[in-house]
């Protein structure tokens, strides 16, 4: 292994041209370069503020942490961690992995992408595998090949995503976020939002909106949801389903979607694995969270049909009752109003003998009131089916 050592000072930009196997650079609070290489061949040299790094091995680099980069070509993986400084990078072989680092400009990376904590915009214009993206404090622009799973984006987002596509989001007012995906969206908010939801599925019933207030299932191929005050904007489009759920138990860990991501200081030589070689990929868990989501959703819909159906049932006795008091008081004379109380300029035809109290009609009455207001979207079905449990309370 050969290794060489440059003195710095200021803020440097370091130019790494060509790497022929993988790259490793961690940041530190040096002011020092320090670059290891299992080839023969190292070059490390420094044009004023500009310093230029060759290798056509791997590549291990430790660098100020504020410097800049410019990096052409690696062949291989890379694993970029504690820079603050920006960095662009045009073409990556294999995988790239970010965690806490600068603001980020990149072309194309062969394989996935995986970013835990990027302080500024974040643009990406090719990934060929999944991508993995946390916390990210500026604007996010991708395009991914395969699945996506983002996470913390703080503002706004334009994406296009191959296949499926997971977002965990909570955007703040202004923002706007537009995806779009050859496959499934799951999408999962706080219940405290304020949002308006432009959504477009594959076919009538691809959408599905499980969150307290808004119905779960509503047919269309389109739909607009208006949360709260509606201050952001996200735009969907998928080419199969989309889920929006304000549940917690479908993202409890993040390592389900990001099986290779890890925290703290690497050890020289301990390059990023692939993600191919994990067990579990993003495409699964995304498969797997977006079935639970759905089953979740179907299991609302069942108890809401079956309270639906016992409301519905109510209103027909009602309605029955009603049409027999009617006649009950036709037959003694009394006009009865429109929900079933006399009219006050009724009067009873003919003497008769004093009518038993009309308390079932009233109480039928107030039921119909109950139905009625649920019908107008006035009350809930679950506050309707108490106040219609009181009533029956027989």
């Amino acid at each position: 292994m050969k290794q060489s050592v440059l003195l710095v000072s200021g803020t440097v930009t370091i130019r790494i041209d060509d790497v022929g196997g993988d790259l490793q650079i961690v940041g530190w609070e040096r002011q020092e370069i320090v670059a290891k290489t299992d080839d023969d061949e190292l070059n490390l040299f420094a044009d004023g503020q500009i310093v230029r790094v060759h290798s056509d091995g791997d590549l291990i680099l430790y660098a100020p942490r504020e410097a800049n980069f410019r990096i052409r070509d690696v062949g291989g993986d890379a694993d970029l961690r504690l820079l603050s400084g920006s960095t662009e990078l045009m073409d990556i072989g294999g995988d790239l992995q970010m965690r806490n680092v600068g603001p980020v400009s990149l072309k194309s990376v062969g394989g996935d992408l995986s970013v835990h904590g990027c302080s500024g915009d974040l643009s990406t214009e090719s990934v060929g595998g999944d991508a993995s993206l946390h916390s990210i404090k500026g604007n996010v622009k991708i395009e991914v090949g395969a699945d996506l799973y983002l996470r913390d984006a703080e503002k706004n987002v334009q994406a296009s995503v191959g296949a499926d596509a997971a977002l965990y989001l909570n955007p703040l007012p202004g923002c706007f976020i537009d995806v779009e995906a050859g496959s499934d969206i799951l999408l999962r908010l706080p219940v405290k939002v304020d949002v308006e939801l432009s959504l477009k599925g594959s076919d009538d019933e691809s959408i599905r909106v499980d969150f307290p207030g808004v119905r779960p299932v509503e047919e269309g191929l389109f739909r607009s949801v208006v949360i709260g005050a509606g201050g952001s904007k996200i735009n969907l489009v998928a080419g199969s389903e989309i889920i929006v759920t304000n549940r917690d138990e479908e993202w409890e860990n993040r390592v389900e979607f990001d099986p290779s991501g890890r925290d703290g200081f690497l050890k020289p030589g301990d390059f990023v694995g692939s993600f191919s070689n994990q067990p579990e990929s993003i495409s699964q868990k995304v498969e797997d969270a977006t079935k639970r989501a759905q089953e979740a959703s179907l299991r609302a819909q069942e108890q809401s049909d079956r309270v639906q159906r016992k409301v519905d049932s109510a209103m027909r006795r009602a309605e029955e009752k009603m049409r027999n008091a009617e006649q009950r008081s036709r037959h003694m004379g009394i006009k009865v109003g429109r929900f079933g109380f006399p009219s006050d300029n009724a009067r009873p035809a003919v003497p008769a003998p004093m009518p038993r109290p009309m308390s079932e009609p009233v109480s039928d009455a107030e039921r119909f009131v109950v139905l009625k207001m649920l019908q107008d979207k006035k009350i809930s079905i679950q506050d309707a089916e108490k106040l219609l449990s009181a009533l029956d309370g027989k």
